[in-house]
């Protein structure tokens, strides 16, 4: 049984290095991977049809890419190879509201966050793709050994605790230039998700555009509504910002790792920049962590790959509170949770784990027997393939 694996270009090489981890857990199920590089093909309709005389294929995956795509005569992916599609959108889904507008209603959708599954659903209606689901991130690497005791743990861990990703502030909103009712409406929502601990993009929006004289439920407003990743990404940033200020103001020996932080450092006087890491190159860094810093991207009810990652690599996460995270973990034993609302708190909690090598030591271990129990490819594997059965469903509908 044949998949394909569609890979294309990520920052970081993140979504790359996570095809690969997937290619690896099909083919232990017993799967042919076939993975194909989209920037190394020069015609990659040729290169769908080549990989479907070879034989039959079971399914199609890619992160994010390819919905939208179509050959020269209007066929989709999943026409050529006459495989099932299946999508796993890793970022916030509105953020490629063009690809969604686009993407063939035949492919089954994959969301990192639950509340993301009932956004495109509200959006678009429950019906319109074969599938949408929630399927989470995995932990990608392989597991760290466990050192002998919280002695060797601190000896072989030299950073304290490390933070990998983009420095973020807020900037200018997209919707400054619009007119008084628009901006208020945006200013309404960004204003409500702030005052929560977490609230999902969308439903700020929805609650500001109700509270304008608007209805949500109006099918004419479903293009405006997808404005809701403004939200989410203004206050994604404003988070990461004021994460990385309250962590400066405990004075967290913070060694961070990632884009843009050059011009900002001036800020940070506790932080030690390493510069820039993939995702590979960060695996390395957190076996050598005691803690890793996690902002869950403004995930509320889903996942970050990080913590898992952490994780796996034998460090203790800690991150922002998630519903998933403490759904499937036990808070405190696998891994420490601090609130947006109480941050001063958190970071001296993060401060007091990270100096405590007996509790760290001991959450990585449980946290890591989690992870190769319930959170690897192996397992997220069971719920891309029901996702295909869905498409596949659809696809034969179709034809």
């Amino acid at each position: 049984m044949r998949v394909m694996l569609i890979k294309g270009r990520s920052a970081y090489d993140a979504l790359r290095i996570f095809t690969d981890g997937l290619a690896e857990a099909f083919a232990a199920r017993g799967y042919q991977p076939v993975v194909l590089d989209v920037p190394a093909e020069p015609d990659l309709a040729a290169a769908l049809r080549r990989e479907a005389a070879v034989g039959p294929i079971t399914l199609v995956h890619s992160f994010t890419l390819l919905g939208e795509w179509r050959d020269g005569e209007g066929r989709t992916v999943g026409e050529i190879t006459g495989a099932p599609q299946v999508i796993q959108f890793v970022d916030y889904p509105f953020t490629h509201m063009q690809r969604l507008d686009g993407c063939t209603r035949a492919a089954a959708i994959l969301t990192i966050d639950e509340s993301h599954v009932e956004a495109i659903n509200s959006v678009y209606g429950a019906d319109h793709f074969a599938h949408v689901g929630f399927c989470p991130h995995a932990a990608i690497g392989q597991p760290a050994p466990r050192e002998a005791d919280a002695g060797a743990f601190a000896d072989a861990r030299d950073i304290p605790i490390l933070f990998c990703g983009t420095f973020y502030k807020p900037d200018t909103p997209p919707w400054a230039a619009q007119e008084a009712r628009i901006r208020r409406i945006f200013e309404g929502a960004v204003e409500l998700a702030l005052a929560a601990e977490w609230m999902p993009a969308l439903e700020a929006l929805d609650q500001s555009m109700a509270g304008a004289g608007l209805n949500p439920a109006d099918p004419s407003l479903a293009g405006f509504r997808k404005n809701a990743t403004f939200v989410h990404e203004h206050v994604r940033a404003f988070r990461r910002f004021e994460l990385l200020k309250a962590a400066a103001k405990a004075g967290l020996p913070l060694h961070v790792y990632g884009k843009g932080f050059e011009k900002h450092l001036y800020r940070f006087k506790s932080f030690i920049h390493g510069g820039e890491a993939d995702l590979n190159q960060a695996i390395a860094l957190m076996r050598r962590s005691r803690v890793v810093l996690n902002i869950n991207a403004n995930f509320g009810r889903g996942s970050h790959e990080r913590p898992l990652t952490a994780l796996m690599a034998g460090a203790a996460p800690a991150t922002d509170h998630s519903a998933f995270y403490a759904a499937r973990f036990s808070p405190e034993k696998e891994v420490l949770l601090y609130r947006w609302k109480a941050l001063d708190e958190g970071m001296a909690r993060v401060a007091a784990l990270s100096a405590d090598c007996e509790a760290a030591f001991a959450m990585a271990g449980a946290g890591q027997a989690r992870v190769l129990a319930e959170h690897t490819w192996a397992q997220r594997i069971d719920v891309i393939l029901a996702a295909a059965d869905a498409a596949r469903a659809r696809l034969m509908q179709a034809a």
